[in-house]
């Protein structure tokens, strides 16, 4: 079983939110997600993310897919315990399954979004969700080669469930904000896509079927990634 730091020290305060407030209104509040439910942030900035619901009360575990990522939060001292998955559909992530998955900046969801390993990777999360639990990938702006809206209609479209994407501009004082006004460097939106999951659990290899029969329309999904490998 996956666990987690609770912190101690009845006197600290709440840090920062990790992401704007408008983008968490729209993952918790219009997602219908209340404290005291099981959480799951998944890759770049779990520790963050993980460390913050978990102060306002949610029942938080953190995993990434990224060895060198967990090595510098170890040296870094990080609060949070952060365990390593391969999610390739061997991990053990516990009995107890989540009401939300957050994924952030998942290693295997940098490339194509439509090849197997990708797609595998995310049945392995939807299945660790409990009956119309929500998958939201966040998509942050400051990273080259991010992948579009029309990339992950596309990686998700195989699986069932309710798809939804939202899109926020990025927030007026922000490092983005101040590339932009300064080198004319216009910032990526911020971007949610959220999969609702079916009334009836489905098993690991449910989804796995499902992400398999996807791959009858496996290709690049975007021109990112062709630039990437040419690179």
């Amino acid at each position: 079983m996956l666990c987690s730091y609770r912190p101690n020290d009845s006197s600290s305060s709440i840090a920062s939110p990790p992401l704007p407030a408008r983008l968490l209104r729209r993952i918790l509040i219009d997602g219908n997600h209340t404290i005291g439910e099981h959480v799951l942030i998944a890759g770049d900035h779990c520790g963050e993310m993980a460390e913050w619901l978990d102060e306002l009360g949610f029942d938080v575990e953190a995993i990434d897919d990224s060895r060198e990522r967990l090595s510098a939060r170890q040296q870094s001292g990080a609060r949070f315990e952060i365990h390593f998955a391969k999610l390739d559909g061997s991990d053990n992530l516990g009995d107890e399954p989540f009401d939300l998955i957050i994924a952030d900046e998942l290693n295997l969801h940098r490339e194509n979004l439509l090849c197997e390993r990708a797609r595998i990777a995310t049945a392995e999360l939807l299945a660790q969700l409990k009956p119309q639990g929500e998958l939201v990938v966040v998509r942050e702006p400051g990273h080259r080669g991010h992948h579009g809206v029309a990339c992950w209609t596309r990686h998700l479209a195989c699986f069932p469930g309710r798809l939804e994407t939202y899109e926020y501009p990025t927030p007026l004082f922000s490092r983005e904000m101040y590339q932009w006004v300064f080198h004319g460097i216009r910032p990526e939106p911020f971007l949610t896509v959220s999969l609702k999951t079916p009334p009836e659990r489905l098993s690991l290899q449910e989804w796995c079927e499902h992400a398999h029969r996807g791959l009858i329309t496996s290709s690049t999904c975007c021109e990112s990634v062709q630039v990437r490998r040419a690179s």
